[in-house]
């Protein structure tokens, strides 16, 4: 068996999560998804679909973290309880190797969308946020490999 720097799989464990120029610690998870609107093209005198037409692109990037009295997203500027949301500006996430400190991906430009609390008797508290992000890539915003969301 190797050790987990010589493994090839990633895990929880082996990533670093950096929002905007923090890094971000006990995070539970953090999850990127991309929606293209795609909606399926039908003609008169048949029920199949003839062709499917992606009309729009929709980027969207969670965070599951615990509650830290002192550090909450709010506190950390990443996230708002009201009228502070105007004042926020466009941040990345990057989440790199721990290990290597190869970037995995980059989620740009994010605005936030909404953010939570969860409080509940006999477990650990914690938020939740979700940005929408304007692209995503490996590392560098121009390169061909941008993950248009």
């Amino acid at each position: 068996m190797s050790i987990v720097k010589d493994q090839p799989a990633h895990a929880g464990h082996t990533i670093k999560l950096t929002i905007g120029s923090q890094t971000v610690g006990r995070a539970q998870s953090i999850s990127g998804r991309r929606s293209f609107g795609t909606e399926n093209q039908y003609e008169i005198g048949s029920i199949m679909p003839q062709e499917s037409v992606p009309l729009r692109v929709e980027g969207t990037v969670t965070l599951e973290k615990y509650r830290i009295r002192k550090k909450s997203l709010a506190e950390l500027g990443l996230s708002s309880y009201g009228i502070g949301i105007l004042n926020m500006g466009l941040i990345d996430i990057k989440v790199t190797d721990k290990y290597t400190d190869e970037t995995i991906i980059v989620y740009r430009n994010c605005t936030l969308q909404e953010s939570s609390e969860d409080f509940r008797a006999n477990a650990m508290a914690g938020e939740n946020a979700t940005w929408l992000y304007l692209s995503a890539d490996y590392g560098t915003a121009e390169s061909d490999t941008t993950i248009t969301p």
